[in-house]
């Protein structure tokens, strides 16, 4: 597959259903698994995305696909005991892991997890400060996603998504997929025991996804304004954010 595509070759690689049994999969070891995938550094991107959220004390936000809830965790810190976070997610066996972090941390009064749909958010118009989604937007359809996290978003409020692309040096590109194919499916299957082959697809989901400035117009067609965008790690992945 060539890394240089046209808008129209944009798609999701898998269906629903085998999104669903991935993330089901792996989702015990799937903290571990990333720590070790992204020699740590996953931690770092998302704490850096939550700075460009800049939530206040008392802001109520939404983390959409909120996984196993290390953004909603986050989140919670920065909007203190008078600010909410609702995290949505549809996989079960993610909430589950999401649930106990939350307990472990004595959160369960700042983020309530909500079982639903990115594309059809289980939420009302015009609720939330701020609207998160990490490393998940590709999954989706970006349309029916970006018009939900608009629509959720109070006016003036501020979307920001931290997604993979490909990354922008040739060189680091090619050695960064030689890695994503060769290397890091065979470590994510031994500490996770996937039998599914997730990580086989999440190299394939970003190499037939947008590149960083489609991604920035697909926002600007939902309607955000002020998008901005900008790279972490050899653009391995970036920081988007725009505002209701």
């Amino acid at each position: 597959m060539s890394l240089d595509k046209g808008l129209e070759d944009v798609k999701r690689p898998e269906t629903e259903a085998t999104v669903q049994a991935f993330f089901s999969s792996v989702a015990k070891r799937y903290d571990v698994a990333n720590s070790l995938i992204s020699f740590g550094q996953h931690y770092g991107w998302k704490r850096k995305a939550v700075r460009e959220v800049d939530a206040q004390p008392g802001d109520k936000c939404v983390d959409i696909c909120t996984g196993t809830n290390d953004i909603a965790i986050m989140l919670a810190e920065k909007v203190g005991k008078d600010g909410h976070i609702t995290a949505v997610d549809w996989n079960d066996d993610m909430q589950k892991v999401g649930d106990f972090k939350i307990a472990k941390f004595g959160l369960e009064d700042r983020i309530t997890n909500v079982h639903g749909d990115a594309e059809a958010l289980p939420l009302p118009d015009n609720e939330f400060d701020r609207a998160t989604v990490a490393v998940a937007s590709r999954h989706l359809n970006i349309d029916k996603h970006f018009e939900e996290m608009y629509r959720v978003l109070k006016p003036g409020g501020r979307a920001v998504v931290l997604d993979f692309f490909q990354p922008y040096n040739p060189v680091f590109r090619k050695l960064y997929f030689f890695y994503s194919y060769s290397v890091m499916p065979r470590i994510g299957a031994m500490i996770t025991r996937d039998k599914t082959g997730v990580y086989d697809y999440l190299p394939d989901s970003i190499r037939v996804y947008y590149e960083p400035e489609k991604f920035a117009d697909e926002m600007k067609k939902a309607g955000f304004k002020n998008v901005k965008y900008y790279p972490l790690t050899q653009g391995i992945v970036y920081i988007h954010s725009g505002d209701k």
